[in-house]
């Protein structure tokens, strides 16, 4: 027997349907759709901005979310829908984390940030009292300039790399070794540095990739040409895991929130990226989006758990080629 709300489940999804088809007429990104259901959940109404009003309005949507997207799933499973069509929304831009995390603290995080400030000689005492743990973004100017990665690290040596270590290259969630496509038709490392030299040197189709390394063997010859920031402190973890990202001109990263542990800084190895930082929902009545360009030999600190990201690779003739890390 078949629940007899799934009618109203096929309009809904009807619904979704045809905003997917004018989002496409009207070159607007379906990921937009996600980002507008995220900010009628997170937006808070005037007289809630404080209070425990707020918190309650909070935790009810923490319960109510989830239940109603396990809820959906049943409805779904038990319609007449075709499931081998494709997905009106690409399921890596809508997680649950999104919709189950803690709101964030909007005064420490970005209140009064017009910009991301630019900074070099940054000394361990003033990243530690400003910025390491209030989730304020940054940018440090000089802070790989003289690590040999910079310039050094290319499509071909990572080729060199991989294929010298092979099971490095597969992919292995449950040990954190994750391969993110970004719609480049590659569906994991191994296959993407096998690309064609065409193809690798920007002459074919577009592509940008991202994967996380947490091979000792691969992570000890990285550690080679770069070191943990100098503005770390020394008595902080930089991580076991290396994220590197690499891609020619183009969109990067779509809109996301990260699900890793602890704050992270990504130096830019060769190349130029634009960054769009787009504070929480929650946080639209006090702050602004931002953007900022990294280029060669910046440092990028950024809490990812916190700000919305998406990055786009600026046309400087270079392969866009960053490395990254968590830290404590």
């Amino acid at each position: 027997m078949k629940f007899q709300t799934s009618k109203k489940v096929d309009e809904l999804v009807g619904l979704f349907s045809d905003l997917r088809e004018k989002s496409i007429k009207s070159g607007e990104k379906v990921e937009n759709i996600r980002w507008e259901f995220l900010r009628e959940v997170y937006s808070i109404p005037q007289p809630w901005k404080t209070g425990d009003s707020f918190n309650r309005n909070k935790i009810v949507w923490f319960i109510a979310l989830p239940t109603l997207v396990i809820v959906l799933g049943f409805f779904l499973m038990d319609s007449d829908l075709d499931f081998s069509a494709p997905c009106l929304i690409n399921t890596e831009t809508l997680l649950l984390n999104d919709i189950t995390r803690k709101p964030s603290d909007c005064s420490l995080m970005c209140e009064g940030v017009e910009e991301v400030p630019r900074i070099s000689n940054l000394s361990k005492e003033d990243f530690i009292a400003t910025y390491a743990y209030s989730a304020r973004p940054l940018i440090i100017t000089d802070a790989a300039k003289n690590w040999s990665a910079v310039g050094k690290f290319s499509f071909r040596f990572f080729k060199h790399l991989y294929a010298k270590n092979k099971e490095a290259a597969e992919e292995n969630p449950d040990l954190g070794c994750i391969f993110f496509p970004y719609g480049s038709g590659f569906n994991s490392l191994r296959e993407a540095l096998k690309m064609s030299q065409k193809r690798a040197e920007w002459r074919g189709k577009p592509w940008y990739i991202g994967w996380s390394n947490c091979d000792p063997i691969v992570r000890d010859e990285l550690r080679k040409y770069y070191s943990k920031p100098g503005f770390i402190p020394d008595d902080a973890e930089t991580g076991d895991q290396d994220w590197i990202f690499m891609g020619g001109p183009g969109p990067g990263a779509p809109i996301h929130l990260d699900m890793v542990q602890r704050p992270s800084w990504q130096a830019q190895l060769s190349g130029q990226k634009i960054w769009t930082l787009v504070p929480p929902p929650e946080c639209e009545h006090v702050c602004r989006s931002l953007q900022v360009t990294v280029t060669k030999g910046d440092i990028i600190v950024l809490d990812t758990n916190q700000w919305f990201h998406s990055t786009k690779v600026v046309p400087t003739g270079e392969l866009s080629i960053t490395i990254g890390a968590e830290y404590d």
